[in-house]
């Protein structure tokens, strides 16, 4: 009977030692949670001053490239004003005409760049063959006044141009007629109709009928046998004929 008592009493005397000793493996829990809970937020906490940083060092690169680029653009736009612009070069090779002409027309060369009788007359110059004289009864082009008075050019065979670039047309002007651009008009002859033509090529002054007509650049304006045109000026006079 003894016997069956103590064991009764056996687990009562294990539940009060746990309950006596839980107190104590509590507090010691507790610690070694709040370690972990504590590992787990702190790489978490790290994030936003990662992030901060990363965008610190980002707008400070962003500040020096900045910085750069202007100090560059700043280099750059000191240097061009020190060179001489195009408009200057112009000016300074027309002042010697006393006309202010501008040839850009088509994908011609600007006025400035080398005046053809400074090529002389060497291995290097390539210019357009020397018009054909006009044989009789051939449509022709006839100088009536000015540089070409007296002359006579045949249109059988191709279009004749006029102008001051050798490298472009046939009837080449001296470089003291700035009134006349690089190449200015081109006379053609169809054979087939028996009509002359004439056009004029964006000329900065302008190519003109006996009436005083302007010619609009690009325009093709046929003529008959007997008509006359001129250059700005009034004294380079030309007619076609047959």
């Amino acid at each position: 009977m003894k016997r069956r008592s103590g064991l009764r009493a056996l687990p009562a005397a294990v539940l009060a030692f746990a309950a006596a000793a839980w107190p104590g493996l509590k507090a010691e829990a507790a610690p070694a949670a709040a370690r972990t809970a504590a590992e787990r937020i702190e790489p978490q906490g790290m994030l936003p001053l990662l992030a901060a940083m990363a965008i610190g060092i980002a707008v400070s690169v962003i500040a020096v490239l900045a910085f750069l680029q202007m100090t560059s653009r700043g280099k750059s736009t000191k240097e061009d004003e020190s060179k001489p612009t195009d408009s200057d070069l112009f000016a300074s090779n027309q002042a010697g005409f006393g006309v202010v002409s501008d040839d850009r027309e088509g994908d011609a060369a600007p006025d400035y760049t080398i005046p053809l009788r400074s090529l002389g007359d060497g291995p290097d110059r390539m210019e357009r063959p020397e018009p054909a004289v006009a044989a009789a009864g051939e449509p022709r082009l006839v100088g009536v006044s000015g540089q070409f008075a007296g002359a006579s050019y045949s249109l059988a065979d191709r279009p004749l141009a006029i102008g001051r670039d050798g490298h472009q047309c046939e009837l080449v002007y001296p470089d003291g007629h700035a009134e006349v651009s690089r190449k200015h008009c081109t006379v053609s002859y169809d054979p087939s109709r028996g009509i002359f033509s004439l056009v004029d090529h964006g000329s900065s002054n302008g190519t003109y009928l006996r009436d005083g007509t302007r010619l609009t650049a690009g325009d093709r304006l046929e003529l008959r046998p007997g008509d006359r045109f001129s250059l700005p000026g009034g004294e380079q006079w030309f007619e076609v004929d047959v």
